[in-house]
């Protein structure tokens, strides 16, 4: 028989169903709910640039793993299917686990965005898997946004899509039935769940040849979700092509939609840019929002380069302030050569044992990873402060 904590138990009922109303996120007793959080990147979608894995054989060697696709077939083409699979599954188990969602509750925060990849729905076991991660978060009293970071044929050419240079899914028919096909696959398992408060159904969509290709894949994912699941809130994403270009839900007949942008300066010269940029955008954000009349959900953002801990508090304020729900990017990070400065609130302490899916046994890899888990980290007293709502 399984005990509950008082603590615990009142996490597993704190999670209700959220819906919109106008531009705000609401529970069912109409209270406003705003979303704060982080994203748990690199757990189901491994971005090489911000994992502790070795992207090439030797110092001289062209850079071989670059993406989710190319890192497990390295080393499946190496080691074997069944090898593969235990390494797989010992990243999973280690870089993120129960604890680092009661880390993120402690915070005082109330979600996590969770990136997955669409190979994972018909992977064996992945629905398990992915439904083991959404009960860590229900335990620790946190929604979930569930983010389809990698969909059927890849929505762009970058690496986060699972794998580069593909961007496939806007011109090959079988490619946006298939992403149909996983999203009513998805909204069917977690319809009834109110800890998954709101579809992700692609993230940052940018490699869309136009504004209207984009919408005519979201209008047929909208309605595909909708037949099994009318009421769980859905994400549209402008994929960088500017919030002005996105539909009003009304005139497209959508209902329970929110709009996700993500915030970056890659620019920035100081710390202040990033919190100056984006305060000269709101205004214009605030006025394409109330002609849409839904919530905005700023899904990523970082204040890196330049990072300061008092920015991210600002920039976190700023946006609480106008009513957005946000997601850092990102919990943990950190490539084969040490941390990538702030792009993670967790990082080691000190020197980082890389794995190497070239030379690496399984074993070795394994206890390599083992030595991932965010127990052996640190982050940085100041960012978590900046961060804690507490």
């Amino acid at each position: 028989m399984m005990i509950l904590t008082a603590a615990a138990a009142l996490a597993f009922q704190s999670l209700v169903p959220l819906h919109t109303d106008g531009e705000s996120l609401v529970d069912p007793s109409g209270k406003k709910v705003l979303l704060r959080g982080v994203n748990f990147g690199s757990w189901f979608v491994e971005e090489i640039w911000m994992t502790p894995w070795k992207n090439k054989a030797s110092a001289s060697a062209p850079e071989t793993v670059r993406d989710h696709d190319s890192l497990w077939s390295t080393i499946e083409k190496r080691l074997g299917h069944e090898a593969m699979i235990h390494v797989r599954d010992a990243w999973r188990d280690n870089w993120i686990t129960q604890e680092d969602f009661n880390r993120v509750k402690a915070m005082g925060l109330n979600h996590v965005r969770l990136p997955i990849l669409h190979d994972l729905i018909d992977e064996p076991g992945g629905m398990e898997r992915l439904k083991g991660a959404i009960a860590m978060a229900k335990k620790a009293g946190l929604y979930v946004v569930l983010d389809m970071h990698g969909a059927p044929g890849g929505q762009s050419n970058e690496h986060h899509t699972g794998k580069e240079n593909r961007n496939r899914l806007w011109f090959d028919v079988e490619n946006i039935a298939e992403m149909e096909r996983k999203w009513t696959r998805l909204a069917t398992a977690f319809r009834d769940d109110p800890t998954v408060a709101v579809y992700d159904i692609m993230n940052e969509p940018m490699g869309a040849p136009n504004p209207a290709m984009l919408h005519l894949v979201y209008d047929r994912v909208i309605r595909a979700i909708r037949k099994v699941d009318p009421k769980k809130v859905v994400l549209v994403d402008d994929g960088y092509k500017g919030f002005d270009t996105t539909p009003h839900p009304n005139v497209a007949g959508w209902t329970n939609v929110a709009f996700s942008l993500h915030f970056y300066n890659f620019d920035a010269k100081k710390p202040e840019d990033h919190v100056a940029q984006l305060e000269k955008n709101i205004p214009k954000i605030k006025e394409l929002q109330g002609y849409r009349n839904a919530p905005i959900y700023i899904g990523e953002f970082q204040l890196e380069p330049q990072f300061s801990a008092t920015g991210l508090k600002q920039f976190t304020s700023d946006l609480t302030k106008q009513g957005w729900s946000w997601a850092m990017w990102t919990w943990k990070a950190c490539s084969a050569d040490g941390p990538v400065g702030n792009w993670g609130l967790y990082r080691p302490a000190g020197a980082i044992d890389a794995a190497d899916p070239f030379h690496d046994s399984e074993a070795e890899l394994i206890r390599k990873i083992k030595h991932y888990r965010t127990e052996f980290w640190t982050a940085p007293k100041d960012n978590v402060q900046a961060l804690t709502l507490k």
